[in-house]
């Protein structure tokens, strides 16, 4: 009874195994996958009901996993939510759908944050649209919608810095032309006139002291090439904050730490070598903050702003791809072998045998009858042999090679060479054979080199060699070895050639010749009689090498133009990409000195076009009073600094009209711009300037 229930249950366990695996097959996959689970329940040992279920459920799983990442990528996301709910059905706790359904919720709120920086972009809020896409990459750096919308935002960016630029260099006074001469005139007083006339703003560090003094006569000079030649002189340095707004502070290493803006530059070269680059920069421009990356032959350099500059165009003239250079190479052995063998070869020696001898004595009374020649020893060859062998060898490779690497040509064969090593040198010693193999053939090692005239240097060498027959050594400890007897020639030198020149090299011949003899002695001897009583051999071998060699210029070396090869770099405290100089700016004086004329911009201190400066004075000139940068401009404590207008300049407006002083102060009467300006009263140790001359024709 307890049988037949058995075998009942088996048939059920066999029956629901096989409805399991018809509803995989009909793609019933969940009624499958449970009637499987069910029979291997039942059959714990059946090892075909437990594989069957555990392949299947890994398919079902896999199957339903892809189908759900696909859906993610195509942004069907209600589709893959639900495909990952199933996997989880089935194989509850499983890592892959788990991550899925939690980068579901990510990519949702990924589109939220990308659809707001659309809008942030559309609204022009660069910034807040940035962060946006920042924080969208930082946690899914693959997304490509963000890493386009980022691209986006970037050129934004750089169109809205590109026109402010513009913006400010069209608002900005740094490119305005002035004149300025002063002579020990204080600091802050020159830039306080400069303010005054050109409407630049200066801020001082509070360490910039206060009796600093210079000197300066510049015409027609921009107000940006001033304030530097008057910071050189003065041992300062200065940080632009805006187009008209400077920050002033002393040039030294602590405060250039402090105040100095620095930028990262990232070079991945594509031909030049990293170290090479990193060693330029580092000796020319003795720049410190550099890292190599050699996996990658990216350079991260970080300088000032004129240190990048001027390390971009020496990148820029190193890294230049590499010439190269087709070399056609045609070898050939020429080997001639004649021989010539003609004769009666007779034999040397003879046999005879002799009764047994005991003693000399007995030695000494052989018969003559009792001696027995061997007759086996006795005989002669003729030999009449002529042979000729002619053989060609030739090799025509071609080889691409890059300018000054090394390039490998064998043609031949590699022979065995066994060495035995014996180990230990005393007790029971112990054999070890090594095989090595040996290069015979034509060997080949080239190294180009392209000028830039379009010529093909070419360090050659060259070895033929040839193996001989093999030859038997017989050692009673490491037993028989078999060595090689090797022919070499070599050729090594150094070649110029045009593109496209052929140069045969030849000459390398080797002849040899070996005459041998086998005679009787005495008839062997005579002219004719030698044929008959010897033999003569004559052996000529001669070999002959040729080798041609043309190169083709695949890649030409990149020629740097003169801007390349002639670069600016400052001086040697400051590495500087434009030069400190001087250039005249527009038309700021040298307009004819008639009544009415426009006034002269920017003048300060005096002096212009069509008239000669003031003359100045000997001596010391007169001391100026020091000015607290604290006071307002318009204090009564602060004198305004003294303008002399040279004959025949008309004096510009802020001269001819000052603003109006304090209370404390009369102001001062307006000069019409035709009249001549008297000058002030001279303070001692000024030489006062000249009257300006009557124009003709004018009452007196």
């Amino acid at each position: 009874m307890l049988a037949a229930v058995g075998l009942l249950a088996a048939c059920a366990v066999s029956r629901q195994h096989a409805e399991g695996l018809q509803a995989m097959a009909a793609g019933d996959r969940e009624r499958g996958l449970a009637a499987l689970e069910a029979a291997s329940n039942a059959e714990p040992t059946n090892s075909q009901y437990r594989m069957d279920y555990l392949k299947q459920l890994s398919f079902t799983v896999n199957s339903q996993l892809a189908q759900a990442d696909e859906a993610r990528r195509a942004g069907q996301h209600e589709a893959a939510r639900q495909l990952y709910l199933n996997t989880l059905k089935i194989d509850a706790g499983n890592d892959r759908a788990l991550r899925g359904l939690s980068n579901i919720e990510m990519d949702q709120r990924h589109n939220a944050l990308l659809v707001e920086a659309e809008k942030l972009l559309a609204a022009h809020d660069l910034a807040g649209a940035r962060e946006k896409v920042h924080t969208v990459l930082l946690e899914n750096g693959s997304r490509t919608d963000a890493k386009m919308l980022a691209k986006r935002i970037a050129d934004e960016m750089d169109k809205a810095e590109v026109a402010k630029a513009a913006q400010n260099a069209a608002s900005s006074v740094m490119k305005k032309p002035v004149s300025l001469q002063f002579r020990d005139a204080n600091l802050r007083m020159v830039f306080e006139a400069l303010s005054r006339t050109t409407g630049l703003n200066v801020i001082f560090d509070r360490d910039v002291r206060n009796d600093v003094k210079t000197t300066i006569f510049v015409h027609d000079a921009s107000v940006q090439d001033t304030v530097d030649m008057i910071l050189l002189q003065s041992q300062l340095d200065k940080k632009e904050l805006n187009a008209n707004t400077l920050f002033i502070y002393p040039a030294t290493a602590a405060k250039q730490k402090e105040y100095q803006d620095l930028k990262v530059r990232v070079f991945q070269l594509s031909s030049a070598d990293g170290k090479t680059v990193q060693n330029v920069l580092k000796t020319v421009l003795k720049v410190t903050d550099m890292s190599l990356d050699e996996k990658t032959n990216t350079l991260v350099v970080r300088g000032t702003a004129d240190v990048i500059a001027v390390a971009e165009k020496i990148v820029a003239a190193q890294d230049n791809p590499d010439p190269e250079v087709m070399l056609e190479v045609e070898v050939l052995e020429v080997s001639r072998d004649r021989l010539r063998d003609l004769g009666i070869e007779w034999p040397s020696t003879f046999g005879l045998s002799t009764p047994n001898v005991n003693t000399l004595h007995d030695l000494g009374h052989i018969p003559l009858n009792k001696l027995l020649v061997n007759p086996g020893t006795f005989g002669a060859n003729a030999t009449f042999k002529l042979q000729d062998n002619n053989a060609n060898v030739l090799a025509a490779p071609r080889i691409r090679a890059r300018d000054n690497q090394k390039a490998k040509i064998v043609i031949g064969q590699k022979l065995p060479v066994v060495s035995s090593t014996i180990t230990p040198s005393t007790g029971t010693p112990v054999v070890s054979n090594n095989v090595t193999y040996l290069d015979v053939g034509i060997k080949l090692e080239v190294k180009p080199h392209v000028y830039l005239e379009g010529d093909v240097g070419i360090e050659l060498n060259m070895e033929v060699s040839s193996a001989g027959p093999p030859q038997k050594i017989s050692n009673p400890t490491t037993g028989d070895q078999i060595v090689y007897t090797v022919g070499t020639r070599d050729v090594t030198t150094n070649l110029r050639l045009r593109d496209g020149e052929t140069q045969i090299l030849g000459g390398l011949i080797q002849d040899n010749e070996t005459l041998a003899a086998n005679k009787v002695p005495g008839l062997g001897e005579f002219p004719l009689l030698d044929r008959l009583f010897g033999s003569n051999r004559h052996e000529d071998t001669k070999t002959e090498i040729v080798l041609s060699i043309t190169p083709h210029i695949l890649r030409a070396p990149t020629v740097a133009d003169a801007r390349e090869r002639n670069l600016f770099s400052g001086t040697e405290s400051a590495v500087r990409e434009m030069p400190l100089r001087l250039d005249p700016v527009g038309s700021v004086s040298g307009a004819p000195s008639t009544p009415g004329a426009a006034p002269t911009p920017g003048f300060v201190g005096g002096g212009g076009s069509g008239a000669q400066a003031p003359t100045m004075p000997p001596g010391a000139p007169a001391n100026l009073p020091n000015v607290n940068p604290n006071y307002p401009r318009n204090d009564p404590r602060v004198p305004a600094p003294r303008h002399e207008v040279p004959p025949g300049v008309t004096p510009p407006p802020w001269i001819a009209n000052p603003p109006a002083q304090p209370a404390t102060e009369a102001p001062a009467p307006a000069v019409p711009a035709e009249t001549p300006v008297t000058p002030a009263p001279t303070p001692e140790g000024v030489v006062p300037s000249p009257a300006p001359p009557t124009p003709p024709g004018s009452p007196n």
